[in-house]
């Protein structure tokens, strides 16, 4: 598979502007994942998925067990898989295509697996999404972002901004709050890459609780110095406030490089629980030396996520020794690792000792 995409002019006039349907933009596209392993691996696994089930023109979310698709008809529902590339290879892999985006600004593959008549009801996301068409054909409409969902309980649709039917290889970028429902006219799969998303107010809370866990100390604030003779005892002033502010500001400026590390070290932690590592032995640094060596391949967890911000990295919130920032880049920028890759670095003892420490954690396997 290949992406045919003007990813520049993409940018440029789409993102977070308007949606686009891009068609045929994959070349000689392959699903990552049949039905009937998806079927499998949401039982044997127990991945969180959601039912929806379509009656009387309108979806609903089902909260019974999934036990397969065998007592589920033949029309109008859809599962909903999150977060399949935390186990399943070839997911992992087909995400890969789209590392054009930053890694941790990824948040996941979510799969939809719907029968005729199944897909999604009419809903917005708090932030931006991208539609790959797998097997199949599915009709998306998007609406524009100043409609409220509540008119589609009225009937009250506008003309949609897009309604096509999406086959095989077709992308669609749909901006955060865009309105927007699909629906199948067959058997079909639909992958949505999901960016991620926060809120200010929770990112602040969460940054200074993490100063309050680390005794930072902030500034005391007391009133300016230019303190003016006032009429009114009772009133705040304007410029109180503006003296406050700054204070927050000159306080937050001094805490850049605690903000930075901060911020890297959450975004290397991902959303849902990681999987498993294949069963292994806990390694020494000379059996990993020896098997790098000999060329073993070396694999990263799948889901798993390593970021770094200059010469700082981090693997799942963990700090790494700065001092082999050339080596942990390797590791970073890939998935599988051949034993040569790392040649150069594996007679030194403090990274090939790191290195050992990560691999028994389970993060990387042989």
């Amino acid at each position: 598979m290949h992406l045919i995409i003007n990813w520049e002019d993409f940018l440029h006039h789409h993102w977070q502007k308007r949606p686009v349907l891009l068609k045929q933009s994959i070349s000689d596209f392959v699903n990552p994942i049949s039905p009937e392993e998806l079927e499998t691996l949401v039982i044997k696994k127990a991945l969180e998925c959601q039912l929806i089930q379509r009656s009387h023109g309108k979806c609903q979310l089902g909260y019974q067990a999934f036990n397969g698709y065998g007592s589920l008809g033949q029309r109008n529902w859809s599962l909903r898989v999150e977060a399949l590339h935390h186990c399943h290879r070839a997911a992992e892999e087909f995400l890969s295509l789209f590392r054009i985006f930053p890694d941790w600004y990824t948040e996941e593959l979510t799969t939809f697996f719907s029968v005729p008549g199944g897909g999604i009801g009419p809903q917005t996301e708090p932030a931006d999404v991208l539609v790959i068409q797998g097997m199949g054909r599915s009709r998306w409409r998007v609406w524009h972002q100043l409609l409220l969902l509540e008119h589609y309980n009225k009937n009250d649709f506008s003309v949609p901004i897009i309604n096509e039917e999406l086959i095989s290889g077709d992308l669609l970028y749909i901006p955060k709050e865009f309105p927007h429902e699909a629906i199948s006219s067959e058997v079909a799969m639909s992958y949505c890459l999901q960016f991620w998303t926060d809120n200010s107010l929770r990112m602040i809370r969460n940054w200074t609780e993490s100063l309050s866990d680390e005794n930072h100390r902030g500034i005391e604030y007391s009133p300016s110095p230019d303190l003016l003779l006032r009429e009114d005892p009772t009133e705040i002033l304007p410029q109180d406030l503006t003296a406050l502010q700054d204070m927050m500001s000159q306080f937050l400026l001094q805490k850049r490089a605690h903000l930075d590390i901060s911020f890297v070290q959450k975004m290397s932690q991902t959303a849902y629980e990681l999987p498993k590592a294949p069963e292994a032995e806990v390694y020494s640094p000379s059996q990993v030396q020896t098997l790098l060596q000999q060329g073993h391949p070396l694999r990263r967890l799948m889901g798993l996520r390593m970021l770094h911000i200059r010469n700082r990295y981090f693997v799942n919130g963990e700090s790494l020794l700065s001092d082999h920032a050339d080596a942990w880049n390797v590791l970073a920028r890939h998935r599988t690792i051949d034993g040569p890759m790392l040649i150069k670095f594996i007679n030194e003892a403090d990274f090939l000792a790191e290195l050992t420490l990560i691999i028994n954690k389970g993060y990387w396997y042989f």
